[in-house]
This record gives structure tokens, C-alpha cells and sequence, in this order.
């Protein structure tokens, strides 16, 4: 059986190179301080890709993105 995992994050980085993308998911740490401060940041996944599927990725998002306004809830597959 194939392991999916199913990850929380609060932020992300995109990194492309003349290979391809590299998505990294993080989520921040409470530090319970008060005041300012910059929490630590917990790299939950990365997921690396090619750069067209970072296009094709890009362009689904715009979309769902703007059907979003007619719809709470949207999906989509691609293969």
C-alpha cells in the first residue's frame, strides 16, 4: 500500500532552477514569547517537480483561483 502523506503548513518557498521547481512546505513554531520575533520554521515536505509541470501547476491555480468567487469548494486532477 502507498503512503500519502497529509502535511499542515502555514508557509512555503519556490525555488526554480534550469532543472526544475522545488516547492518546500514549512509551519511555524509558537514560542510562547511575547513581543516581536521571527518563530522557527519546520520544514513539513518537499515536493520537487519539472518546470513544465510548474506551469501547468501555475495555471490551475489561476484558474481555480478565480472560479473560486462562484464556488466554496473546488478540485481538480490532472494527469
Amino acid at each position: 500500500m502507498t503512503d500519502h502523506s497529509d502535511v499542515y503548513a502555514d508557509g512555503f518557498s519556490v525555488t526554480a532552477g534550469p532543472f526544475g521547481v522545488t516547492l518546500t512546505l514549512t509551519r511555524s513554531e509558537p514560542t510562547g514569547e511575547a513581543g516581536h520575533h521571527q518563530d522557527p520554521n519546520t520544514i513539513v515536505g518537499r515536493v520537487r517537480f519539472s518546470r513544465e509541470l510548474a506551469s501547468v501547476l501555475a495555471d490551475q491555480l489561476n484558474q481555480m483561483l478565480a472560479a473560486s468567487g462562484q464556488s466554496q469548494t473546488s478540485s481538480s486532477v490532472m494527469h
